[in-house]
Formats: structure tokens, C-alpha cells, sequence
């Protein structure tokens, strides 16, 4: 198991009455504080890490889970209606309806709705993301190839930031990072997205009017979660009347766990009294390394 970003610790072994302890890469035995075992998709319950709780009932417990795994694979208690097919693939905990299939892929915690397809060290931070292939040569660099889709609705000329699988709008960033697209530390990525825009009705607004557009972009992030970002350009595909307008954004947040991550957001807006359905696809191509990126 990797180090996750932000901590020095990871979890070790597994006792039979389910109590994690943790190592450093040294020292061993290590009780983690309830962050870095939550950091880690694990319930920490009265001082101590748990991976399960003895109970009576467990057998019921998991004859109650869909989970389907083959090959030698970590997939915790928390796991359900998941596909898991291949070697050494990690879930983290509390994920639910994820397909993984290859060798050395990795789930963050919490995601749902996703799948690693095919590759090798995968990595599927982001909910509904689809990884369709990745690759890691050696230790020290790894690249994917990955989709993520993105809505909102907008009703005036607010800026309105699309969310990733909410139905949910907002006139500024969520503080839940899921909500966006997070990207990984020291990695270079380029974007490639198209955005739909779908009138459907307002007072001034036409039902059926679009637009269709595509955007190029890449962006650098270093070892802070800092990225650069580098716009290549926008192509109107097709549209009726006008098209809107986009903005594709990131910041270094703070995850619930005290861990910095790059999100990415893309943005919309359009005019009063029009309602509008949003929809984007970003093709994400992903390089990243081990080796510790200094700011650009």
C-alpha cells in the first residue's frame, strides 16, 4: 500500500478482532490518529482503527454485500456491489458500484460509480470517473487515460460551477472536493472538453437552442497541489443563437482528512431568464511522478 499524500503513516497489519495499527517504513505497531485512519477508508471507534467490528452478526453482514473479487486484492468490509478482478487492486473504504480490472490500481475513499478498466497503477480519485487504460513503467512515473463528466443548470447570468455527479448547483466552489475533479500531486495533465448547452425553456429562453463547443487546456501541479494552468483553445462546434460562456479554473484545497489536493472546476454562465441544462466530458491524459515537483 502507498503512502497517501499529506501523511507518513499507513496502515500495517490487521488483527483478527479488526484493530489496525499502522508504520511508518520503520517502526511498526503505530496506533494512527482518527485522521490518518479515516485518510485511509477506516472507521476509528473509541481511540482505536477498525477495519471491522466482531460481531455475532458478521457472516450476515457479508453474505449482504455484492461484491465480486478475484485475484489477490485488498477490498475492505465497507466495499459494495463492486467488480474486482486482478492483482494487488486497493480499495479504501466506503465505496460502492466501482469495477477494477488489471494490477496495482488504486480506489480513493468515498468514491462510488467508477471504474479502472484496463492497465496497470490506475488511480480513480473522482467520483463517476471512468479510467480507460493506464500504464507505470517503472517506479518512479505512471500515466492514465480518463473520462469524468460534469452538469449544472443555470436560470440567470450568474456564474454557476458545474458539480460531478450532484444535481445540486452552486454560485461558487463546493467544499467537498468530490464535487470536482481532483487531479494529483506532481503530475502534468491534459484536458480536453466538450461542454453542452441545452436551453429548455425561461422567459426569454427557447427550448432546444445550444451550442457545442470543445476547449484544450494542460495543466502542471507541483508537490503543494499548486498547478499552472495554460489554455490552448476554444472551437465552436455548432450552436443556435448563442453560446454561453465557460471557464475552466483550479485551486489547492484542504481535504477533510488535512491533505492538500489540486481541484479542478469548470464554471458556466449565460443570460437572465434562461434556463439552461449544462453537460461537459473532460478527456483527462495523466503523467505524474514521485519525484517532487518545484513550483513553475
Amino acid at each position: 500500500m502507498e503512502f497517501k499524500n499529506g501523511f507518513k503513516i499507513k496502515p500495517h497489519k490487521v488483527s483478527e478482532d479488526g484493530v489496525i495499527t499502522f508504520t511508518d517504513g520503520t517502526n511498526t505497531g503505530i496506533n494512527p490518529s482518527g485522521v490518518a485512519c479515516k485518510a485511509y477508508g477506516y472507521d476509528y471507534r473509541d481511540g482505536l482503527c477498525r477495519a471491522f467490528v466482531p460481531s455475532v452478526n458478521i457472516s450476515k453482514l457479508g453474505n449482504s454485500q455484492t461484491n465480486t473479487i478475484k485475484g489477490k486484492n485488498t477490498v475492505p468490509y465497507n466495499v459494495n456491489n463492486s467488480i474486482v478482478q486482478g492483482d494487488n487492486i486497493e480499495l479504501s473504504g466506503y465505496n460502492n458500484n466501482i469495477i477494477a480490472n488489471g494490477k496495482n490500481h488504486f480506489v480513493d475513499s468515498q468514491i462510488e460509480n467508477g471504474a479502472i478498466l484496463s492497465g496497470k497503477a490506475g488511480k480513480l480519485n473522482n467520483r463517476g470517473e471512468a479510467v480507460i487504460n493506464s500504464h507505470e513503467p517503472n517506479k518512479t512515473t505512471s500515466g492514465q487515460f480518463s473520462t469524468v463528466m460534469l452538469n449544472c443548470n443555470t436560470s440567470d447570468n450568474s456564474t454557476v460551477f458545474m458539480m460531478n455527479q450532484t444535481a445540486s448547483s452552486s454560485t461558487s466552489a463546493s467544499t467537498d472536493p468530490k464535487d470536482h475533479i481532483i487531479l494529483p500531486k506532481n503530475s502534468v495533465v491534459g484536458i480536453e472538453m466538450y461542454l453542452t448547452r441545452l436551453e429548455i425553456g425561461g422567459a426569454s429562453g427557447t427550448a432546444g437552442n445550444y451550442s457545442y463547443r470543445r476547449n484544450q487546456q494542460a495543466v502542471r501541479i507541483d508537490n503543494d497541489g499548486v498547478g499552472t494552468l495554460v489554455n490552448f483553445n476554444t472551437k465552436n462546434i455548432a450552436k443556435t443563437n448563442v453560446n454561453g460562456s465557460f471557464t475552466i479554473s483550479g485551486a489547492t484545497i484542504t481535504d477533510e482528512y488535512g491533505a492538500t489536493r489540486y481541484a479542478l472546476y469548470v464554471s458556466v454562465s449565460d443570460r437572465n431568464n434562461v434556463n439552461n441544462y449544462w453537460s461537459a466530458i473532460l478527456y483527462l491524459h495523466i503523467t505524474s511522478t514521485t519525484i517532487a515537483l518545484t513550483s513553475a
